[in-house]
């Protein structure tokens, strides 16, 4: 099946105090947009890829997977104010003709190979949607704004959700034209009223959020 993926590289990255983009924090010598990309360039299951970049950003994307050698990138447009925008205006270079969507966080650099044939099996068994996650292991509370604990939420059940995420083009498509504000791909998915599966996620897609994560990641590759 043609297989598309959406680099979502277009967050700010405010609490990482700098004074350009997440995406083009340094990663060791490179810049972080470069570690998804090459990987998702590399993927056997991967056939095409549209870069979101952050505004004003664009060239020096395009410019980056030139540098790489990346000759899956199909596209780089501008992102959107929020990741929902971002994921419409990527979902939007993608032909009629892909089977399904990958969508993947460029602040998640190490996605693997395995992870990505984890998300899209589910889909040729009929599901709208597959997410890699892992079981949260912490206990959880509900907290007031005044500091004080209203419950404990038992964790059975719950998961922390990554990406990348992997959803049928049709129903992609259904559920970005909804419209609406989750967080990730597959709650649009989900309040259309779509069937989406946890996979095994992987430690290593730490998000990269602030310096030390940078440092973690760095220290992992």
């Amino acid at each position: 099946m043609s297989v598309w993926a959406i680099l979502v590289a277009a967050g700010r990255g405010e609490r990482l105090g700098l004074d350009q983009p997440k995406a083009f924090a340094k990663l060791g010598e490179d810049p972080l947009l470069a570690e998804p990309l090459r990987r998702l360039d590399d993927s056997d299951w991967v056939d095409a890829i549209v870069v979101v970049a952050p505004p004003g950003w664009e060239e020096p994307s395009i410019l980056l997977a030139e540098e790489l050698g990346c000759g899956k990138v199909s596209a780089c447009v501008t992102g959107g104010e929020r990741r929902a925008d971002s994921v419409r205006l990527g979902l939007a270079e993608v032909p009629g003709d892909a089977v399904a969507v990958l969508v993947h966080d460029a602040a998640r650099p190490l996605v693997s190979e395995a992870v990505i044939e984890r998300v899209l099996a589910p889909l040729a068994e009929g599901w709208d949607g597959a997410v890699p996650g892992l079981p949260v292991s912490d206990t959880l509370k509900r907290v007031g704004s005044d500091g004080a604990v209203l419950e404990t939420v038992a964790r059975d059940s719950l998961y922390t959700v990554q990406t990348p995420q992997a959803f049928p083009a049709d129903v992609l498509r259904r559920a970005v034209a909804r419209g609406g504000d989750a967080t990730d791909c597959a709650g649009l998915v989900e309040a259309s009223g779509g069937r989406v599966k946890v996979v095994p996620g992987d430690p290593l897609l730490l998000k990269v959020t602030t310096a030390d994560d940078l440092a973690k990641i760095a220290a992992w590759r």
